[in-house]
């Protein structure tokens, strides 16, 4: 009974307990000081940055459609006022700062002003800057322009080399801004000044400016490609002396080289890409069914040859093709028995309604041609080119490949067509 009587609790006992009153009394102090500090803290201000994005969607401008041109992004700088001890927590992201857009009803220049929420018990909003968001807002208006560059000279190649005929990545690009000034754009221009002596051709970005009558640049407009940068390259070409040929394609396998190729001009004075090893001008291609007994002539450009640019004043040169007179000719007749068609798209028929000759024309020496006749003529139509895209059904005219069966001196003259009923 005494040691139960022992154990309890009084109040007594807990007020005269030298331990319980220490730790009472440390607690409380702390309690007290940290109330006394937050209370007591001395004011300071801090200026913080917000970015604000700049946005005028399902807006009264937006409606009567107005566009914003300016910053799509500005910085507001925002003074606060607060506890010291609070300072260091306070950030962009606990201030609210917005746009007052209801102030854009009309086109021109305005000033929209900048607000800043200041419904905080953590601190005050003493000042911000700006205060305003300056803009211009008009209909939007765009169309398509070509680009005019200006070069700071007229040949930035090296002694030796040519400048070829520079190249735009894009020659016509999309301009869009506030109408107003659009209406004032008269030219779309890319100035180019680059040092000479160029020996390797040359790629380089522009600035395309659209420039109004004065040749000032037009504020606020937009210049869009296919692609995000606009380059202009310029061919650097090494100048040279080339031999003139042609080629002859489908030339028969058995043939000797007694037919021959001359030229108008037989070198020309050429720029070529010095890389690509070019050991003469080809001026184009001659097919052996273009070639009768005697002389055949062919006239080709040379104004825009394949890697290479002609620098004599001459934009033509023919070839003349002399077949000797020991060959001849021979006519032989054909008809539907001689067209194979092939590669007739899937799910389709076809039917032949006539030839666009009934004759033939072969060429050769008198011994071979003896021994050919209609039999060994066949003229194959390929339609492996004709898709559900592009098929055209009902009778169309088709080119038909004319070739000659056991012979390989021979060749046929001239072109040949056949027109085809394509149905279902």
């Amino acid at each position: 009974m005494a040691e139960k009587k022992h154990r309890e609790f009084t109040l007594r006992k807990f007020v005269y307990n030298d331990k319980y009153l220490i730790f009472i009394s440390i607690v409380a102090a702390i309690i007290i000081w940290v109330g006394t500090s937050m209370n007591l803290s001395p004011e300071t201000t801090k200026t913080i940055t917000v970015p604000v994005a700049i946005n005028f969607d399902d807006t009264a401008a937006d409606q009567l459609g107005l566009k914003c041109y300016g910053d799509e992004t500005i910085d507001v700088e925002v003074t606060v006022s607060c506890k010291k001890y609070l300072a260091r927590d306070i950030s962009a992201d606990n201030i609210d700062v917005s746009l007052q857009t209801n102030v854009v009803t009309t086109n021109g220049f305005i000033d929209v002003p900048i607000i800043v929420d200041t419904d905080s018990s953590d601190y005050t909003v003493q000042s911000y800057f700006p205060t305003t968001y300056h803009a211009y807002f008009d209909v939007e208006e765009s169309r398509v322009m070509d680009i005019n560059v200006n070069y700071s000279s007229t040949n930035y190649a090296k002694d030796g080399y040519v400048m070829g005929t520079p190249l735009l990545s894009e020659t016509s690009v999309t301009l869009s801004g506030p109408k107003s000034y659009m209406s004032t754009v008269v030219d779309l221009v890319a100035d180019v000044d680059i040092e000479g002596g160029l020996t390797a051709t040359k790629t380089i970005d522009l600035d395309v400016k659209p420039i109004d009558a004065y040749g000032n640049t037009v504020d606020f407009i937009k210049v869009s490609g296919k692609a995000d940068v606009i380059s202009l390259t310029i061919p650097i070409l090494k100048q040279t002396t080339l031999d003139v040929t042609a080629s002859l394609t489908n030339k028969p396998t058995g043939l000797t080289d007694d037919i021959t190729i001359s030229y108008s001009v037989n070198k020309v004075n050429a720029g070529v890409l010095e890389e690509a090893n070019i050991k003469s001008a080809n001026i184009g291609t001659i097919d052996y069914s273009q070639l009768s007994v005697g002389e055949n002539v062919f006239t080709f450009n040379v104004e825009k040859l394949e890697s290479i640019v002609i620098l004599d004043d001459i934009s033509e040169i023919t070839a003349t093709v002399t077949v000797p007179d020991t060959y001849t000719t021979k006519t032989v007749n054909i008809n539907s028995n001689n067209v194979t068609v092939s590669n007739v798209p899937t799910g389709y028929n076809y039917s032949l309604e006539g030839l666009s000759s009934t004759t033939l024309t072969l060429v050769g020496t008198e011994a071979d041609l003896e021994k050919l006749s209609s039999s060994n003529i066949s003229l194959v139509i390929d339609m492996s080119s004709v898709t559900t895209d592009n098929i055209k059904l009902g009778v169309n005219s088709y080119s038909a490949e004319a070739a000659i069966e056991g012979s390989n001196t021979c060749w046929v003259y001239g072109s040949y067509s056949v027109n085809v009923n394509l149905y279902e």
